[in-house]
Parts: structure tokens; C-alpha cells; sequence
């Protein structure tokens, strides 16, 4: 599926490409600083993951595949008869890589390696995007909050007006009290909104590990090569850690042999010279597939399952893009249809204010006009959050970090 970067571009006005890049305060917290602040407390597991692997490599690279051995025995016959019969004996054992071997053990070692910082790479950008939809949560939740006090506002400025005007006699007390239900149901709404925003502020405390609420919007990014994906990369590297065990899996033989250099000396009896000898010895493990099929028919799964989700997920990715590029296209439009729509609402409520005032419209027509005012305002508010949101999503379909 062919995606256009420039189109991508192109849905957005020059406006918004320029707003999103104004920052309003030079300390404003970002969501960059919110991410490194969440990754960091991941940090000590994934140091210490880091340090295994690297040990591995550093051991695929000695010299034996095991460290040497030395073993000291003594052999006498005091026990026994007593003749002064004596022996003593040192071995040292090494184990010696076969051909082959210690490069096969080298690159599995460096492809595990590699294939954990696919992996820890991959993990990053899914915490991106956590963030990212629990920020925006929390951006929306913010707007609804404070629609909701700004209608408790006009409502309780309302109520004050026809009580005011009840009291002279210019409206009746039944519109007395329909303002005062108003504002009743203002106080219900302001209620569930502060609830909903104190979830959404516990929910994104929690996963930025306590960083501050980032106030600048993302910019919109150029996605790198769908290949460099970081999970087209981290699967890659899977499927290559799984060849390359693979590979070793396959050898005739996966144990080392051991050669063996002995050392002894002994006499025959009492009084006796004692006689030095020196001895060399191998030993050679017979290797079998049947041995190794298990590790072969593992290895040989990961590499297969790695590559066809490899190939999924290189799918879902490009239609994931192309579903983000249309995010921002609708995003852009409804921005644009709710500010049209605000000015159309705005005059017109100015219009039923100074008819009501003037006795020619009833408490009923300026509590629509009043709502329709705060909900016109609040879906503008909404719009623009929604493209900066479209910008966040589309940043994370294309692998791009804050």
C-alpha cells in the first residue's frame, strides 16, 4: 500500500504547522521529557538485561568454551598391605573449540544481543504511545472541565439576572425557577467532569511516573522507512537470532572436546625411585541431529514465526498510516467546520441576549442560545485537540518518538 508523506503535509494549513512549532513558555514540560521520565524507571531491569547479554558475548569470544579444569589425586597402599607403593597425579583439562564453533557461538551471542535492543527499542515506542492517548485523555478531559465551570458560570449569572427581574415583576416565578434548575444541572455536569479529569490526571501520573503534564503540542514528523519500523526492526532482528541458533543447533556436535594434559608420579615400593610420566589425551562427544533436534525444531519456529509476522505486521503498519493520514485530514476539516460554526453561533446568541433583555424572547430561547454558545466554544476547543491528537497518532503509526 503506497503512502504519500507529502500529502500528509499537505492536509495541514500553515497555521497549525506553525502552532504546533510556537511554544508559550521556554520551560513548558514536553512529551519527550515525559517519556524519558517514565523509561527511566525501567532503566535497572533493562541495565541489568543488558549486562547478561554483553557478558555472553564476552564468553562466545574466550579462548575455550569452558573454563579449564585441574584435578589432583593421590593413590597409596596404606590401607592395605603397605608396601610403600605411592602415587601422585595432576591433570589440567581444557575444553578446545571445534572449527566453526566458537564463530557460530559468537553470532548467536551478538544476534540475542541484538535482538534485545530491537526489543527494548520496540517497548520505548509503545510506551510513546501510552503516553500519547493518556495525555490526549487528559487534554480532552481538560476542555470538558472547563466547559463545565464556564457553564456553571453563565448559569449562576443568569439565575442572578431573573431573580433580579422576578423581583420586579418583568418575569414570571416559574422562569425563576427553571434558571435555578439550570444551574443545578450545571453543578451535576461540573461534578462528572472533575471526576473524569481526576482520572484521566491519575492515569497519566501513573504512567509518566509523576512527570509534569506536557503543554506543547507534537510536531508533525516525516515517517522514517516503513524497514526501520522499530518492530519491522525488532522482528528482524528475532529472525535473525533464531538463524543463528539455528545454525548452531545444526552442528554434528554442540559440545567441545576436551583435551587433557596429566602429570604423575609414583614408585612401586618402599625405597623405590619414583617414576615421572606425562600423558596427553583427547576425548570427542559424539553429536547426534536426533541430540539437538529439540533446539533445532525451536530455533527453526522462532525463525519461521518471526518472518511471517514480520510481513503481518509490515501490512498493518502501512494501513495503520494510511488510516492516521486520514485522521488528519477529517481532524483538519472538523477544526474547520467547528470554527464556522462557533461565528454562526456566536452571532446569533448575541442577537436572543439582546432580545431577551428587551422582553422579546422567553427564559427558554436564551438557555438554548446560552448552551449552544458553550458547547460551539467547547467543540472548537475539541477540534484543535483532536488535530493535535491526529499529529500524536500519526507520529506513532509512523515509529517516530516524541
Amino acid at each position: 500500500m503506497g503512502l504519500s508523506v507529502v500529502n500528509v503535509f499537505q492536509v495541514l494549513p500553515v497555521g497549525l504547522l506553525c502552532s504546533v512549532c510556537l511554544f508559550g513558555n521556554a520551560q513548558a514540560a514536553t512529551l519527550r521529557e515525559a517519556l524519558e521520565q517514565a523509561w527511566a524507571a525501567q532503566a535497572e531491569p533493562l541495565t541489568a538485561r543488558q549486562a547478561q547479554y554483553s557478558a555472553q558475548l564476552v564468553a562466545s569470544q574466550a579462548w575455550t568454551p569452558q573454563p579449564p579444569t585441574i584435578g589432583l589425586s593421590n593413590s597409596t597402599d596404606q590401607l592395605n598391605d603397605d608396601l610403600g607403593h605411592r602415587e601422585w597425579e595432576v591433570e589440567l583439562a581444557a575444553p578446545i573449540w571445534l572449527p566453526g564453533q566458537r564463530a557460530k557461538a559468537v553470532a548467536v551471542a551478538e544476534a540475542q544481543r541484538t535482538a534485545f535492543n530491537g526489543n527494548s527499542s520496540l517497548q520505548r515506542l509503545q510506551l510513546a504511545g501510552q503516553l500519547r492517548e493518556s495525555w490526549w485523555a487528559l487534554r480532552l478531559a481538560e476542555v470538558d472541565l472547563a466547559t463545565a465551570r464556564r457553564q456553571l458560570a453563565a448559569a449562576q449569572q443568569l439565575a442572578e439576572e431573573v431573580e433580579r427581574r422576578v423581583a420586579a415583576g418583568e418575569l414570571a416565578a416559574l422562569d425563576g425557577n427553571q434558571a435555578s434548575i439550570g444551574v443545578q444541572r450545571a453543578k451535576r455536569q461540573q461534578s462528572l467532569a472533575t471526576l473524569a479529569w481526576q482520572r484521566a490526571d491519575q492515569g497519566f501520573a501513573l504512567l509518566a511516573r509523576g512527570a509534569a503534564v506536557p503543554d506543547q503540542d507534537e510536531v508533525l514528523t516525516a515517517p522514517v522507512a516503513l524497514e526501520q519500523h522499530p518492530l519491522l526492526n525488532s522482528l528482524q532482528a528475532r529472525s535473525h537470532s533464531a538463524q543463528a541458533r539455528l545454525e548452531q543447533a545444526s552442528s554434528a556436535s554442540d559440545t567441545a572436546p576436551e583435551l587433557a594434559l596429566t602429570y604423575s608420579s609414583e614408585r612401586d615400593e618402599q625405597g623405590a625411585a619414583y617414576r615421572d610420566r606425562v600423558k596427553l589425551g583427547i576425548s570427542i562427544p559424539f553429536g547426534t541431529e536426533s541430540r539437538n533436534q529439540a533446539r533445532i525444531s525451536a530455533a527453526n519456529a522462532d525463525w519461521i514465526e518471526a518472518q511471517s509476522r514480520r510481513q503481518l505486521e509490515r501490512e498493518r503498519i502501512a494501513t495503520e498510516l494510511a488510516g492516521a493520514e486520514l485522521e488528519l485530514r477529517q481532524s483538519r476539516e472538523q477544526r474547520t467546520l467547528a470554527s464556522a460554526e462557533l461565528a454562526l453561533v456566536t452571532q446569533r446568541s448575541a442577537w436572543i441576549d439582546k432580545g431577551f433583555r428587551l422582553g422579546q424572547f422567553d427564559l427558554l430561547a436564551q438557555l438554548r442560545s446560552q448552551q449552544e454558545q458553550l458547547d460551539a466554544e467547547a467543540q472548537v476547543q475539541r477540534a484543535e485537540h483532536g488535530l493535535g491528537r491526529a499529529i500524536s497518532r500519526f507520529n506513532q503509526a509512523a515509529g517516530v518518538l516524541p
